[in-house]
């Protein structure tokens, strides 16, 4: 079987890291992938830092999203003759009677618009999300709870439906010893006691919720992503010296597995998530977690994380000082992430991929 993987999105927080652990992992089982990679000029909106590709890909010049792509992709499936294609995001090719399978990640800006970047964004999802979906041979959720939204949403049947948990590459999201955390705390210049943030300034991550509960008793707050200029976008004026929150805007990702295990803790409070994806790299990681009951997380963390009402501030500012607090708990939240993530990996994902890439051929 000859699949063909839009992987133009690598460099996008969260879907990136799905299309290279997947794209990796069917190649580590010898499965025919030909990956579609951004083009040279892919900079401009996909970011300088978007990792290798896989064994075998084309390169495209069509952006996604944008017109264009719709007429670049049948021609490159042309090219390579797939059995499948495999679109990553909602952006599906339509002029092609190639089976496709579509990976859903969340219904967010779908079901809430006002959540989009803009106006017109929330617009093209609310159009564009159902034609992919009624599009695709086979719809996959990257979680239970994003499969019972898809259901409620667009009562796809269940012979159209299927669920596939993206895995971990263990190899890399592992504890860093401490020379590699310590070289972390003075690349940038952390405390040796720190709370961590890791994702976007996007409204549905709900900051301003957690900057709210966060407190000059609590150990000082990272934030990993968002910059200061996105902060400010969404009314939060982060002060260059406050020494209680340290904005690192972009970082590498080879800086992510110390810097997850030399936090005290992950805090995710986001009002909605598909996956929740950083929390289980924190886990794989040494590092407790406290997140919201956003969406899919507390069917990610179960018991090996503290769970939070999204919204109540008065209920994070207990579980801050809980965490910062309790030695003992932090520990017992360490282990029960290690036997919660220990199971999850990116050839046994690639391997379910491959049984949904039989179905949709066959249909």
């Amino acid at each position: 079987m000859r699949v063909s993987f839009d992987a133009r999105m690598v460099g996008i927080p969260g879907i990136g890291r799905f299309i290279t652990g997947l794209w990796h992992g069917l190649d580590g089982i010898g499965v025919d992938v030909v990956g579609l990679w951004p083009g040279a000029d892919g900079g401009d909106w996909l970011g300088a830092d978007h990792g290798e590709p896989g064994a075998t890909q084309l390169t495209m010049r069509a952006r996604p999203f944008l017109p264009r792509e719709q007429l670049a992709v049948p021609l490159a499936l042309r090219r390579i003759r797939p059995d499948v294609h495999h679109a990553t995001h909602f952006n599906v090719p339509y002029a092609t009677r190639v089976p496709i399978v579509l990976t859903i990640y969340d219904l967010i800006i779908y079901r809430d618009p006002s959540m989009a970047r803009s106006r017109a964004a929330g617009v093209y999802y609310r159009m564009a999300v159902p034609l992919a979906v009624r599009r695709a041979s086979v719809v996959v959720a990257l979680s239970p709870f994003t499969a019972r939204q898809l259901s409620d949403s667009f009562h796809i049947g269940e012979d159209r439906l299927r669920v596939v948990e993206a895995g971990l590459d263990h190899e890399f999201w592992n504890p860093a010893s401490e020379c590699a955390v310590d070289a972390v705390r003075s690349r940038y210049s952390l405390p040796r006691e720190y709370l961590l943030y890791v994702g976007t300034a996007k409204l549905h991550k709900n900051l301003a919720t957690l900057l709210a509960a966060h407190n000059a008793s609590h150990p000082p707050l990272v934030l990993a992503g968002p910059t200061r200029d996105e902060l400010a976008a969404n009314g939060i004026v982060a002060e260059p010296d406050d020494p209680h929150l340290v904005v690192l805007g972009r970082v590498p990702d080879d800086v992510l597995p110390a810097l997850y295990t030399g936090a005290r803790a992950l805090l995710l409070p986001s009002l909605r998530e598909g996956l929740g994806l950083t929390a289980l790299e924190a886990m794989a990681c040494g590092a407790p977690v406290v997140a919201s009951d956003g969406g899919a997380l507390p069917e990610t963390v179960g018991d090996a994380g503290v769970v939070v009402p999204a919204r109540d501030v008065a209920a994070w500012v207990e579980a801050l000082d809980t965490v910062s607090g309790d030695d003992s708990l932090c520990r017992e939240l360490v282990e029960r992430g290690h036997r919660l993530v220990c199971t999850r990996d990116w050839k046994e994902c690639a391997r379910q991929y491959v049984d949904v890439y039989h179905e949709a051929a066959q249909r």
